[in-house]
């Protein structure tokens, strides 16, 4: 094998590698955003994502506080699960984006997550404060944006 084939293949492994480690951004952040914007208008909906401030569900649960002070629970079985602003995989559920809308008697809190560096979007509806249930959101339009802003 020649050097320069040597450098190009370190040269593509540290790229790959680079790409790995920061899988999501402030830029995707802000382009899931303006689409829960545009979806949640159609059902009359508004969401906050979580930035600097701590997100309050109606009932009482703070994120992202709550990843690391309750449980959580889907199917019936305990996950693990976490905040990564970047995407790390720290967690089985690695939540990149945290969106909240309370209403007047329950609230919805999507948790935009990363499971193997697949996107997938857990729901939060959950009256509990620990453990907290959640379940997997099946919503077409949002799944395949989701997906988009990932890949």
């Amino acid at each position: 094998m020649s050097n320069k084939t040597e450098i190009h293949n370190k040269v593509n492994k540290k790229v790959k590698k680079s790409k790995s480690i920061n899988k999501w951004n402030l830029d995707k952040t802000r382009k899931l955003q303006v689409i829960v914007s545009n979806w949640s208008k159609k059902s009359g909906q508004q969401y906050v994502f979580y930035r600097k401030k701590v997100l309050k569900t109606k009932n009482g649960v703070t994120y992202p506080w709550a990843f690391k002070q309750r449980k959580f629970v889907l199917n019936k079985k305990p996950i693990s699960i976490g905040y990564s602003p970047i995407g790390k995989n720290r967690y089985k559920y690695n939540v990149v984006a945290t969106a909240n809308d309370n209403f007047k008697n329950w609230h919805n809190t999507y948790l935009f997550c990363l499971k193997k560096d697949k996107p997938i979007i857990l729901l939060d509806q959950s009256k509990n404060t620990n453990p907290i249930v959640v379940q997997v959101v099946n919503d077409k339009v949002l799944n395949k944006k989701f997906k988009q802003i990932v890949e």
